[in-house]
């Protein structure tokens, strides 16, 4: 006779470290291995920024910003066209799960000048997924 509870508690220890490890590691794509060759994955690059948007499981976006921005942010639309926003900082990235994005658009900025410095900001087209 066999019994299905080790298999049970295996399971769902596997699963509480996958989700403990996306929700605490934000320096990587949301998505890991064979999920980025995905037809479902998308990455785009404007400058030294970086976004991946993985519809695989449920809409999840990463964004990066190398040395040329101060900052980025990702304005994302689910299928309902609910609007959802994603920023981070300059050597930083930052990952959010939303539901099925549709499409989003990349602002970058900067501040120019010594004293006081002046905020720089420029948007991309939408894009969609």
């Amino acid at each position: 006779m066999k019994f299905s509870s080790g298999k049970i508690a295996k399971m769902a220890g596997v699963l509480g470290l996958t989700v403990a490890a996306l929700t605490a590691t934000t320096a990587t794509p949301a998505s890991a291995g064979t999920a980025a060759t995905a037809s479902c994955t998308r990455h785009w690059q404007q400058s030294t920024v970086q976004v991946q948007v993985d519809n695989c499981s449920d809409g999840w976006v990463w964004v990066w910003v190398g040395d040329n921005w101060d900052w980025a942010t990702v304005y994302a639309k689910d299928d309902f066209d609910r609007p959802h926003e994603l920023s981070t900082t300059k050597g930083k990235s930052s990952a959010a799960k939303f539901l099925k994005v549709k499409s989003f658009h990349i602002c970058v900025g900067k501040s120019i000048g010594w004293f006081p410095p002046l905020p720089y900001k420029t948007c991309g087209e939408e894009l969609y997924v």
